[in-house]
């Protein structure tokens, strides 16, 4: 799956060239950033290149709120804390 850098995601949802944003939650609780599009899904990255990964997920939206103008993001906690085994 693709990465792209906050302010490229930013300027996506300033232009409202997305789908869906969502917050995928990963098996140690923390969450990470999905932005679709109709062409791809674009993981949010730090500038080391690294899945940017929020510790709660209200950080994540916090971010959001304040960044953006949006008033819905998809939450998806299918994996999230689950057993590994």
């Amino acid at each position: 799956m693709a990465r792209i850098k906050s302010e490229d995601l930013l300027v996506r949802v300033r232009e409202n060239k997305f789908t869906t944003i969502k917050l995928k939650g990963l098996q140690d609780g923390s969450f990470y950033l999905l932005l679709e599009t109709v062409e791809d899904s674009f993981i949010l990255e730090n500038d080391d290149g690294s899945m940017k990964q929020y510790p709660k997920a209200d950080n994540a939206l916090t971010w959001l709120k304040r960044m953006t103008k949006l008033k819905e993001v998809m939450i998806d906690i299918e994996i999230w804390r689950s057993d590994t085994q």
